[in-house]
């Protein structure tokens, strides 16, 4: 098993702007220390009815049950979405969280979850939904 480093920080959830919780019952959070390691806990917003989820391996999501699945299958199923603003680190490759809002500008500043990478970048309101690479992720071979 990989080696695992305890490393607590707070995304905000971005349809509220509130932190997020840790979705599983515990006191501490676990980030893999590499990217074989095995993530445990994800983090989801607070606020009743929000379907936001972060985790640093699949970034911003949405947990729903679907409905179509259980009207022709009469089983449960869950859908999960990917966000379609996604930061990932350039360094460790790893989907960056949203550490904070500007009130004057807007913008947005997202963060690397690792601890103590330093990798972040600002998005300006209104950027169009994409893939956001911090520095060094295309590396020359």
């Amino acid at each position: 098993m990989a080696s695992q480093e305890s490393h607590c920080f707070q995304p905000l959830c971005p349809k509220h702007g509130k932190a997020m919780v840790p979705a599983a019952n515990t006191d501490q959070t676990v980030v893999p220390d590499n990217s074989d390691g095995i993530e445990i806990d994800h983090w989801r917003c607070p606020e009743n009815g929000c379907s936001q989820n972060y985790s640093p391996s699949f970034g911003y999501f949405t947990i729903q049950h679907n409905d179509d699945y259980w009207v022709g299958t009469g089983t449960s199923s869950l859908q999960i979405t990917r966000n379609a603003t996604q930061v990932i680190c350039g360094e460790h490759e790893d989907s960056m969280f949203l550490e904070s809002f500007d009130a004057h500008t807007n913008a947005v500043n997202f963060h690397c979850p690792r601890k103590g990478c330093h990798q972040s970048i600002t998005l300006s309101p209104g950027t169009s939904p994409a893939y956001w690479f911090g520095e060094g992720f295309f590396k020359k071979l």
